[in-house]
């Protein structure tokens, strides 16, 4: 792997290493990623085989704590890519001109591992569960959609990939803990197929701890692609209802849920969000899976440390996604807008730039948000921004930035946590400087 700095003040610095050396190798094991580093640097005795910039190779011994990092930063590295075409791949559903990352389908065990990526596992070679096995990388994260292999080959349109249960079996007898998902399409992979895909991956349980059951997202630019139906309310009403069969059934044998249906069933099927204990652990919160309970149970128990008035009237415009829109304006209109002095707007943002059927917050586009806002009598002095429609790079999926929100709309935009009681907070600070 090849250094791109040192940081100061680390083991590392008080040695002969240098950026644009490369590290090859750690107590005899080759490093080919920041998990191998990590892994094989966990001894308090190392021996550091590093080639410089001439070629020339040394080697450095040291010693550390087993917790002390050794300050090394390294260039990214090359991950794998997706070689399937599912069916419903919202990669495929991008328009044209989008910046070139988000065109790439990562289909990498590590950034599973890392950052809780889906993956297939269709091109994880033996020697790759070997390693995951050996290195514990667990928990990983896994896009089943079907334990039907017939019908998973049709949905990955991939005929050459290997069977997903003997991958699962081997990777929990090694000890991996997993987290599934299925994304349903409407009379493709539910029905019966769900229900084997159900039984199937519950027969590894503990191993397997959950699976997600996630509606398709389906965007306007589908040209030429598969055609799949909607997910409407009254199919998201079945399958809310075919989950709650099932956790029953399942609490009774595992004491869990073990299969949850993501938040964006229950709100187009205009029901409630489940309380707390529906969603046991929160393992796949970041799927869209009792998020915004979190948000909800968060605020319930924070919201006591909110002002009982503000010294000034603030005027705030809040952005949500249709999907949110309807949970969020109810805690709105029964708490936050009875503090006097405080008026708080919930403005849903239709996604023009997808189509109607998307409805998600984290899939909003800054001139959407920008257009939405102007057709507003009102917008306030504030527009508060949930955090998962601005990327780590402080752009939105057009490649817009709050920046420019801010001066197209001439407010000042602040970007939101999912703790709202701890943003608003922060806001009214800022007014009393």
């Amino acid at each position: 792997m090849k250094i791109k700095s040192i940081r100061n003040g680390s083991i590392a610095s008080f040695h002969p290493i240098f950026p644009d050396d490369e590290l090859l190798e750690i107590n005899g094991h080759p490093i080919n990623d920041i998990i191998d580093y990590k892994f094989y640097s966990s001894e308090p005795i190392l021996i550091l085989k590093v080639k410089d910039k001439d070629e020339k190779i040394k080697k450095i011994r040291l010693t550390k704590r087993p917790d002390q990092d050794l300050g090394l930063e390294f260039y990214e590295i090359k991950y794998k890519s997706c070689k399937n075409n599912c069916i419903f791949c919202f990669v495929h559903q991008l328009p044209k001109g989008m910046r070139k990352s988000l065109y790439f389908k990562d289909e990498d065990y590590r950034l599973s591992f890392l950052h809780g990526n889906f993956i297939t596992l269709t091109n994880t070679s033996d020697e790759d569960i070997n390693r995951i096995i050996q290195q514990r990388l667990s928990p990983l994260y896994i896009s089943v959609h079907t334990t039907d292999e017939n019908l998973r080959k049709q949905i990955l349109s991939n005929r050459k990939i290997p069977e997903i249960m003997p991958i699962l079996k081997k990777l929990a007898d090694g000890g991996i803990e997993m987290h599934t998902q299925i994304v349903l399409c409407p009379g493709v992979n539910d029905g019966i197929h769900l229900k084997k895909s159900v039984q199937e991956l519950s027969s590894l349980y503990p191993r397997v701890k959950s699976l997600a059951l996630v509606p398709v997202g389906l965007t306007r630019h589908r040209q030429n692609l598969p055609r799949i139906k909607p997910v409407d309310k009254k199919y998201s009403l079945e399958i809310v209802k075919l989950v709650d069969g099932w956790q029953r059934l399942f609490r009774k044998r595992f004491k869990m849920g073990f299969v949850y249906a993501s938040d964006e069933f229950f709100t187009k099927a205009g029901l409630d969000i489940p309380n707390k204990k529906y969603y046991d652990d929160f393992d796949q919160i970041e799927n869209g899976v009792g998020m915004m309970r979190k948000i909800l149970h968060q605020f319930q128990m924070k919201q006591k440390l909110l002002p009982k008035s503000l010294k000034k009237n603030l005027n705030i415009s809040l952005i949500t996604g249709v999907s949110a829109f309807r949970l969020i304006k109810k805690t709105v209109e029964d708490r936050l807008n009875t503090i006097p002095g405080l008026k708080i707007r919930v403005v849903d943002v239709k996604n023009d730039f997808f189509g109607p059927s998307v409805t998600v917050t984290g899939l909003l586009t800054g001139v959407d948000m920008i257009n939405s806002l102007k057709r507003q009598k009102e917008i306030g002095e504030v527009i508060l921004l949930p955090p998962n429609c601005i990327n780590q790079d402080g752009l939105f999926l057009d490649d817009t930035t709050p920046q420019e929100l801010e001066r197209e709309l001439d407010r000042k935009v602040i970007t939101g946590s999912y703790d709202l009681v701890e943003t608003l907070t922060e806001i009214f600070k800022g007014m009393y400087g």
